[in-house]
């Protein structure tokens, strides 16, 4: 989201700067590695229209970068019958006369041959979803950031933020930095940097792990989508990167950014191993590799966008749940029009800060 939000500051004009207390490119927050998930289903209308939102502006940064970012798969998910999830999303596609099939067992097979679903799956299909080559995504909004004239400052930590000003003062391991607006976008760092607002925010450990079928050409993106088992909560992607990639989206022990375990879970590979070669049995998976990231999630699961109580002028992004990346571009610009113009035309009422207040609620 920072990235984002640089790279569209920087191209209205903007003197922008970014922090990044590690070196770009690094694998210890939540947007890295090889593959992202964009889907436009989802139970939450506000949702499905923010994604539709977000496909013009990830078409713009694909066509302005030197590697392909968003690639259409689709995303077919499925369930045993009965499923309210995926019976809920449903019915949101429905009501707002977006494209979506429903589909059989029998059916999904004919349309992807390697995928074996048990008989009495409820399967359901959107095309306008597929993966975004998520470590590309961002270094392709800094890089465009920085043609535009932004400023970066990588390998720098923010020891403290001074708000008690109109102007926030950044004070960092490269000395101090005083700006007209700021937005704090820390990824799985908010507890930490965001400690005196003291959001409900749950951090999580999460894990993927990569398996390589023996025919990979069955396997790439054109030819399987990106899958998801809505009873198990295990989804997983076309052969992209290294191999075939799959995840538990269920939450994982909770956390913090600066002691998280990356001792891969080898219990949890052998069940996504077992869950895979289950709906995919006609080929072996050989396991390759794994990896460790986090969620940063709040009790309801939405978004935290929002100015900062203390003083306006600083923007707050947080809490985006695991189902963040996809949003990365729009939500970028929805920072730079809330740092810049004091508002923004995107309906974000459902993210306010303080909605977990009781206090204030009243």
């Amino acid at each position: 989201m920072g990235s984002a939000a640089l790279y569209h500051l920087a191209r209205r004009g903007v003197a922008a700067v970014g922090i990044e207390q590690f070196k770009i490119g690094h694998a210890l927050g939540s947007s890295h590695g090889f593959s992202r998930i964009f889907r436009d289903i989802y139970y939450d209308p506000l949702y499905v229209e923010l994604a539709e939102a977000a496909i013009p502006l990830w078409q713009e940064l694909d066509s302005l970068s030197r590697e392909t970012l968003m690639r259409f798969t689709g995303l077919l998910y499925f369930a045993r019958p009965g499923n309210e999830v995926i019976q809920k999303s449903i019915g949101v596609m429905e009501a707002l006369k977006r494209p979506i099939e429903q589909l059989t067992a029998q059916e999904a097979a004919a349309r992807f041959p390697p995928l074996r679903l048990p008989e009495d799956t409820a399967a359901c299909f959107t095309s306008q979803a597929g993966l975004l080559n998520v470590g590309l995504c961002v270094l392709a909004h800094l890089e465009q950031a920085e043609r535009h004239g932004a400023t970066i400052h990588q390998e720098t930590s923010v020891q403290r933020i001074d708000l008690s000003h109109d102007a926030p003062v950044i004070h960092t391991s490269a000395g101090e930095i005083r700006c007209e607006r700021l937005i704090i976008s820390p990824g799985p760092f908010a507890p930490q940097v965001l400690q005196e607002l003291a959001l409900p925010l749950c951090v999580t450990r999460q894990q993927e792990f990569y398996f390589l079928p023996k025919q990979r050409a069955s396997y790439r993106p054109g030819e399987l989508p990106v899958f998801g088992d809505v009873d198990t909560e295990f989804y997983g992607f076309p052969d992209f990167g290294p191999g075939l990639k799959t995840a538990d989206d269920g939450l994982g022990p909770e956390t913090s950014a600066t002691e998280v375990d990356r001792t891969l879970d080898l219990g949890k590979r052998d069940q996504l191993h077992q869950w895979v070669e289950s709906i995919l049995p006609d080929i072996g998976f050989s396991y390759l590799q794994g990896a460790t990231c986090m969620y940063t999630v709040t009790p309801d699961k939405d978004f935290l966008i929002g100015p900062h109580p203390q003083n306006p002028n600083v923007i707050v992004a947080a809490g985006f749940s695991g189902h963040g990346f996809k949003f990365s571009p729009l939500m970028g610009k929805i920072l730079a029009d809330l740092a810049a113009d004091g508002a923004t035309q995107y309906p974000i009422e459902q993210f306010r800060l303080g909605r977990f207040d009781t206090a204030s609620e009243a």
